[in-house]
């Protein structure tokens, strides 16, 4: 697990997803104690945020999303810059792309039936009809959106069964201001319509062909449109010749091909005009040939396919949701001053039977009506405390009580019976406690009011001043995060293990000091006298007070970093690593691909855009490079051995090597 980051008024868990120029965090919101609803935060690169059209597009994508509100679209909550950096806070779905799960399918050798299939297709058109109808929420006029980007990656399959469509990043919504330019290209070249291949003016129906490849890869369990390039691909898109699916998968009905065929009708006039004709079709057919279909069943099969990596998953979230943020930790530490800082009151001496009387009113409230019904109730307030707050006084109120009991579910207070005939004052779960009262004067009630407005003021001034203070440090800064799931709150600083394995001594009972271990460049793995901490730099480790600590750093590419040294109090222990003297060097190039192939290095993708130039390895090893494009499935890979301070140009030309199975 990567190093957690308060970003504004979220917590960035986890990175679930990275592209070229944005990357998705799993994410939960903070400041509010106990709530653990968990986000998906996609933000802009911080290199492309003085990119002004990247920005533009992304802004476009929030005001594209925000008017969505389907339950096949992924909502958008927030939209708005932190630290110089777009985002947007999208609904987070626990489960994975169809692409993801194709891929996994395959790997085990089994594919989607036939009602899987056409559900997933169907709910996918069901929210793309919601957002081609979709209107401005000011204006109340059409929005005319079209995605554009139709994919199996942007359609999102949850574990319990859910259908959504994600990333409108490209979406079209016509605007007075600006129009989609002619003989531009954006999009994945294999999910696209001819019209869209040609760079003609798109409207929603390039979305209805797009799912239409969705529905007959689907059903093929094949790709429709490949090529050995870009270009090849996009002469097939533009030829739009479409293989019977019933000769590749003769168990599909005829009317299912008609439905598949006319979705992939060349000429969009004779294509489905809306996707809710298409889905309504889907439908038809699903809910004919298929009546015991079930998403019951369908989340059985996601979860079965998936069954570790969604175990692993729930506890994950589980362990997430302990995580506390700044203020979360200012907040509880806040209420807990406050609590010490008010003395005890003795509790009530006399306990009576339960009643059934209005709970929905506050104890307030209802003293309110009673004394303006017998205008001689008399109520003692004597165990409130006094105006300085230094003793309470001689009546007895239920400890923890608050103000009129008002705070505790277990108690009721009751009139003197002369003047108030038995009416009782019930708390939300109706247990009373009866107690003779005295009205207090009116300045004492003016006092204690006064006292817990002053309260909540402070108390909110101390939370918005710590929360503002410290907002947007990164928590890995004071905070060591292992990789993987924590079990501590990260409002304490975690300890590494006792050192009770393999016969060592257990150290947990002497004193610890803490120590903050930074290092030039970051992400040194940590160990501890001989010992893997889990760390990585910067990171708070624990270390014997006044005993000699031996801290080892290790990073590919550059020297063991090692020193001996006794602490006797919180310290520092900066380090510098030195690249290694047996380094090569590789300048990497890319003919052809686009900004869509990732590239990676000994398995490590690199986030830097080709030309690479002047990247380490280290020498004297086998050095791999790969480069793959996930839209046109063309790779290219290459293996060399450096010599130390050698520099070594290596081009790399998709569609010489086959890419990873799809």
């Amino acid at each position: 697990m990567s190093n957690i980051e308060q970003f504004g008024k979220y917590l960035l868990l986890e990175k679930i997803a990275a592209g070229g120029m944005a990357e998705v965090y799993l994410s939960k919101s903070v400041g509010v104690t106990g709530l653990n609803k968990f986000f998906a935060i996609k933000r802009i690169l911080p290199q492309y945020s003085s990119n002004e059209d990247f920005v533009a597009m992304f802004k476009e994508e929030a005001n594209v999303a925000i008017n969505l509100n389907h339950s096949n679209i992924v909502s958008i909550f927030d939209f708005g810059i932190e630290k110089s950096q777009f985002y947007l806070v999208m609904d987070f779905v626990e489960g994975r792309n169809l692409r993801q799960i194709i891929n996994e399918l395959k790997k085990n050798n089994k594919s989607f039936s036939i009602d899987q299939a056409i559900y997933m297709v169907k709910e996918t058109a069901a929210g793309l009809d919601h957002a081609h109808r979709c209107t401005d929420a000011k204006s109340g006029r059409p929005l005319n959106i079209t995605h554009r980007d139709m994919s199996p990656q942007n359609i999102m399959v949850s574990f319990e069964g859910e259908v959504e469509v994600i990333d409108f990043g490209i979406a079209k919504a016509e605007t007075e201001h600006e129009e989609t330019k002619a003989g531009t290209l954006k999009g994945k070249f294999g999910y696209m319509s001819p019209e869209q291949a040609e760079g003609l003016t798109i409207d929603p129906r390039t979305d209805v062909f797009a799912l239409g490849i969705v529905l007959w890869e689907l059903l093929a369990n094949d790709r429709l449109f490949t090529g050995s390039n870009e270009a090849a691909i996009l002469r097939k898109v533009r030829d739009c010749q479409i293989p019977s699916i019933r000769k590749i998968n003769p168990t599909i009905p005829p009317e299912l091909e008609r439905i598949v065929m006319k979705a992939l009708t060349k000429d969009r006039n004779f294509r489905y005009q809306t996707a809710a004709n298409l889905h309504r079709d889907l439908n038809r057919f699903l809910n004919t040939q298929y009546p015991d279909f079930s998403q019951q069943d369908f989340s059985h099969f996601i979860k079965e396919s998936f069954k570790n990596s969604y175990l692993e998953g729930r506890d994950k979230l589980i362990e997430y949701a302990k995580i506390e943020g700044q203020a979360d930790a200012a907040i509880k530490k806040l209420e807990a001053t406050i609590t010490h800082a008010l003395p005890p009151v003795p509790q009530a001496q006399e306990k009576n039977a339960r009643t059934e009387e209005n709970s929905e009113k506050s104890a307030m409230n209802q003293i309110s009506e009673l004394n303006e019904n017998d205008p001689q109730l008399k109520i003692n307030l004597d165990g409130v405390l006094n105006a300085n707050m230094k003793k309470p006084r001689r009546r007895n109120i239920p400890a923890n009580q608050g103000i009129l009991g008002a705070g505790n579910p277990n108690t009721n207070i009751k009139s003197n019976p002369q003047s108030l005939n038995k009416t009782s004052i019930t708390s939300l779960h109706k247990t009373r406690v009866t107690q003779s009262y005295k009205i207090p004067p009116q300045s004492q009630k003016n006092e204690v009011q006064s006292f817990f407005s002053k309260a909540v003021v402070i108390s909110i001034l101390v939370i918005a001043g710590l929360f503002y203070y410290k907002n947007g440090n990164k928590l890995s800064t004071t905070l060591p995060l292992k990789h993987n799931v924590p079990t501590q709150n990260l409002a304490k600083a975690p300890t590494p293990p006792a050192d009770d394995v393999d016969g060592q001594t257990d150290l947990s009972s002497q004193a610890k000091v803490k120590v903050s271990v930074s290092s030039t460049p970051s992400g040194a793995m940590i160990y501890l006298d001989g010992r893997d901490t889990g760390y990585i730099t910067p990171a708070i480790i624990s270390a014997v007070a006044n005993k000699d600590s031996q801290f080892i750093l290790r990073k590919d590419g550059y020297l063991e970093y090692e020193v001996i040294k006794k602490f006797d109090q919180a310290s520092q222990l900066l380090a510098t690593l030195q690249p290694t003297a047996k380094a090569g060097y590789l300048n990497i190039y890319l003919s052809n691909g686009g900004p869509n192939t990732k590239i990676s290095v000994n398995g490590k993708e690199l986030t830097e855009l080709p030309p690479v130039k002047k990247y380490p390895v280290v020498a004297d090893r086998d050095v791999i490079i790969k480069a793959y494009n996930p839209i046109t499935l063309l790779s290219d890979e290459q293996h060399l051995k450096l010599k130390p301070g050698d520099t070594q140009n290596v081009e790399l030309i998709l569609g010489r090597s086959k890419g990873p199975s799809q």
